[in-house]
């Protein structure tokens, strides 16, 4: 009999990938990772679609955290490809650095427009010198920092796009989402001219040579080389308790036969709402918090062109309403490698809910859409068109309402109550975060794990003091 400890992984993520990748260098474990899809990677995934490699959406790898990009170019070879980033914002015709600098601010838009944006951040700076109020929402701590009229132009438009009512969102989205400190920090770099500050804004970042799936798929290959076995579509059924503690999984394998697998440890990084279907005994109280916590969809629309690269940087952000999509991007500007010789792949982003008129359109009706919107940014003609089509995922982005949080920290008691379940990752924590912060988080769990610090206070300082204080760099 096996005297190894059997950790489960739910979800074959970035973050439950990289748990297994850890936890397969130790053999004093047996891992095994659940994932309903046939595929790994999540939200992380390429396919192959008519010659062209594609993504769900731009992705790049940059980290500012100590050891993770070592771990990652050893894990991809010759395979990681290092760019210098591209990235504008499309605004009343004319395209911008993003973010924004001072400098095309004064140029480029209206004399009037310009006073009026800086007058408005002074007006908000004035104002915060006296009141030190926190911010009670996301529309409260933009105006503190970039003042009210640049909030109406770009943020407050981009805010209802992606994430909702700006009024009723957290302001620890703007926090997590916006890396820029405000105008006052733009300044003080533009007039010491020092170098672009890596805090705010990623100069270079890794990319795959071929997709951005060869991450999730080299770390299985890896994985599996050492002994991880991988469960790929099949459903999860329920989470099996003993004495108040995770004993084991009941799962519908790929033909449909229900089995059972005992466990000491259990990494989750599924949605996290979704812990109310597979433990029946939970209280109404932490019912009613899973119903609560949600999470964004997401529509990818792509257009397969026989051209060449279409936009004048990797991806663009466009704020206005007349654009109802919040961003493009292109495959070929990441890696030549994704396209036959004299194409391109254009990526149209649309955030959206359940009750979101675009989320019921079918891809004839967003083409047309979409075409009449594209039309005056004279990007392509229909005659370029291989192939167009969309790609729809839910639960991609945290829906950061407010009052997320108790709701959040309810269903995260289930640690200390179980001991043995972690919740990591960007959908089993409800952690808005990118892949380098997803592999660290899954990492740290497998750590955590291998290491026997069961103590309650450990997991939660670590997330408090390290996993709470990610931050988004664009």
């Amino acid at each position: 009999m096996s005297n190894k400890k059997r950790v489960v992984v739910l979800g074959a993520g970035v973050t439950g990938l990289s748990a297994a990748y850890r936890l397969s260098q130790n053999s004093d474990f047996e891992v095994h990772v659940f994932e309903k899809e046939k595929e790994v990677g999540g939200l992380c995934r390429s396919f192959r679609e008519d010659g062209f490699i594609l993504d769900y959406g731009p992705h790049k790898f940059y980290t500012l955290i100590d050891g993770v990009l070592d771990e990652m170019c050893k894990i991809m070879g010759d395979d990681f490809l290092s760019l210098e980033k591209s990235q504008n914002l499309f605004l009343k015709g004319k395209y911008f650095d993003f973010p924004l600098k001072i400098s095309e601010m004064l140029t480029k838009f209206p004399p009037h427009k310009s006073v009026e944006i800086l007058a408005s951040f002074g007006v908000s700076a004035v104002k915060n010198l006296k009141d030190k109020t926190e911010p009670k929402n996301y529309e409260d701590f933009i105006v503190q920092k970039f003042g009210k009229s640049l909030y109406n132009q770009i943020f407050e438009p981009m805010a209802n796009k992606m994430f909702g009512n700006p009024r009723q969102l957290d302001p620890q989205l703007a926090r997590v989402r916006i890396s820029s400190p405000g105008l006052v920090s733009v300044i003080k770099q533009l007039l010491s001219r020092k170098s672009v500050d890596k805090t705010i804004s990623a100069p270079n970042f890794h990319y795959p040579k071929y997709g951005f799936g060869m991450i999730p798929e080299k770390l299985k290959e890896k994985s599996e080389s050492r002994g991880v076995n991988f469960h790929l579509g099949v459903k999860v059924k329920e989470l099996k308790l003993n004495n108040g503690m995770l004993s084991g999984i009941s799962f519908e394998d790929s033909s449909g036969a229900l089995q059972t697998l005992s466990c000491d440890e259990v990494i989750y990084t599924i949605p996290m709402q979704a812990i109310a279907d597979l433990i029946p005994s939970l209280s109404t109280e932490l019912r009613q918090a899973c119903r609560f916590v949600s999470f964004r969809h997401t529509i990818v629309y792509y257009y397969l062109l026989k051209s060449q690269p279409v936009l004048p940087a990797m991806w663009v952000f466009y704020p206005e309403s007349r654009f109802r999509f919040g961003r493009l991007s292109e495959m070929t500007k990441f890696s030549p490698y994704t396209a036959p010789l004299g194409h391109t792949a254009l990526m149209v982003d649309f955030t959206c809910d359940d009750l979101d008129p675009t989320w019921s359109m079918d891809d004839g009706e967003l083409n047309e859409m979409l075409l009449a919107q594209l039309k005056p940014l004279k990007l392509f003609n229909r005659d370029q068109v291989i192939k167009n089509f969309s790609r729809r995922f839910r639960n991609f982005y945290p829906s950061y309402k407010i009052g997320y949080q108790e709701r959040v920290d309810k269903i995260r008691s289930l640690e200390r109550e179980m001991h043995n379940i972690y919740f990591a990752g960007r959908l089993g924590d409800f952690n808005y975060n990118n892949s380098d912060q997803c592999f660290d988080m899954g990492y740290k769990a497998a750590e955590h794990i291998e290491q026997g610090k069961q103590s309650v206070e450990s997991w939660g300082e670590l997330r408090q003091n390290r996993f709470e204080k990610y931050r988004i760099v664009d």
